[in-house]
């Protein structure tokens, strides 16, 4: 990992922008988004988590929620029968026959909590709300997005001041709006036998990637093998850089796919032997043992 400043840096020198203000602060902004588009794009190393555990015998008909930060599914597992789940859509899920699947759908178009009074601070672990303590909502274990900043954090106590992780870098928020559980983001699971009967018998390990966490300062990290694409794709978002440094389709194709080379692929799991090795396509299941 690596200070995001010295991309930053670099983008200033080659648009000779350090002493531009509002170019500066155009830069940033396209930073950030080009950051967050490219994270979503497919299973990031340093952006799984350790895996969340659903218990779908403590669920409903409806399904358990997922994390609100996920950004995409690598692995649903059940480690108990070694099986994995395969994702299908709640369309799909009577017609595509598969013996064990899931599908996620948005259950609602509401959050489990919105407010208008957000009081929080910069570098901050912690925020108030007159309007959440008065409605004695529990935000313990939720996640929250603040105003209209990108990301999301993890909320760690019940009372006022409302904890969270990680810490908030971003501008003072004052009287501004606030999500908790942001309804456009938290899906559910479903799980699905091969009768297309829902399972509400064990619990999964759901391995994920999450949303990244928001870039304010220089100091801010990000992984080296990003530096080029994300200065490419900035400085292609930028109208200076038309001119003063133009960055064409094959240069960002080509800076994409050395950041891919250098990602670490996630390796699933997979059904073992009594033997406690994994089963193989390959191998003769009648040679000598």
């Amino acid at each position: 990992m690596v200070p995001c400043g010295m991309t930053i840096d670099d983008i200033a020198g080659a648009l000779s922008a350090a002493k531009d203000e509002e170019l500066m602060g155009r830069i940033w902004t396209r930073f950030r988004f080009e950051y967050f588009r490219i994270c979503s794009d497919v299973s990031w190393d340093f952006l799984r988590p350790s895996p969340v555990t659903l218990d779908f015998s403590a669920a409903g008909a409806t399904g358990l929620y997922l994390p609100s930060d996920l950004l995409g599914i690598d692995q649903v597992w059940d480690d108990t029968n070694s099986v994995e789940f395969s994702e299908t859509s709640e369309a799909q899920a009577q017609a595509d026959g598969s013996a064990y699947r899931y599908y996620k759908y948005l259950p609602s178009r509401s959050d489990l909590f919105s407010g208008t009074d957000l009081s929080l601070s910069t570098n901050s672990l912690q925020f108030t709300s007159a309007l959440l303590t008065a409605d004695g909502t529990d935000p313990d274990g939720e996640y929250i997005q603040f105003d209209d900043e990108p990301g999301y954090y993890l909320i760690s106590s019940s009372t006022t001041p409302f904890t969270f992780v990680p810490k908030y870098n971003g501008p003072q928020k004052q009287r501004k709006n606030f999500s908790i559980r942001p309804w456009e983001s938290t899906e559910k699971m479903i799980l699905i036998d091969e009768a297309e009967d829902k399972l509400t018998d064990r619990s999964v390990s759901v391995y994920y990637w999450r949303y990244p966490v928001a870039l304010y300062e220089p100091e801010d990290q990000i992984p080296g093998y990003m530096q080029q694409v994300l200065k490419l794709r900035t400085l292609r978002g930028i109208y200076e850089a038309k001119d003063r440094n133009p960055v064409s389709q094959t240069m960002l194709t080509g800076a994409y796919n050395e950041a891919l080379k250098a990602n670490k692929s996630f390796v699933k799991l997979a059904p073992r032997d009594k033997h406690n090795k994994r089963f193989s396509m390959s191998s003769n299941p009648f040679e000598a043992r």
